[in-house]
């Protein structure tokens, strides 16, 4: 299974992600000089979900889209 890691940056609520947003995430933060912390979840912890991945299809089902006629 993909290791599971805490993120979080200022007074924010932290967000459960996986590797790959994991990594954008750090990418990110780096690039504005944001302070933050990332934290790999133990092996025991693998049961929580990416909170990036489980959005995905929020977004795609509620992007505007343009009908022409």
């Amino acid at each position: 299974m993909n290791s599971k890691y805490l993120t979080s940056y200022g007074d924010n609520l932290p967000v459960i992600m996986c590797e790959k947003h994991a990594q954008m995430f750090e990418k990110i933060m780096i690039h504005q000089e944001i302070p933050h912390t990332i934290y790999e979840l133990d092996d025991d912890d693998h049961d929580h979900k990416c909170q990036a991945c489980h959005l995905i299809g929020d977004i795609a089902e509620n992007t505007p889209r343009i009908i022409l006629h």
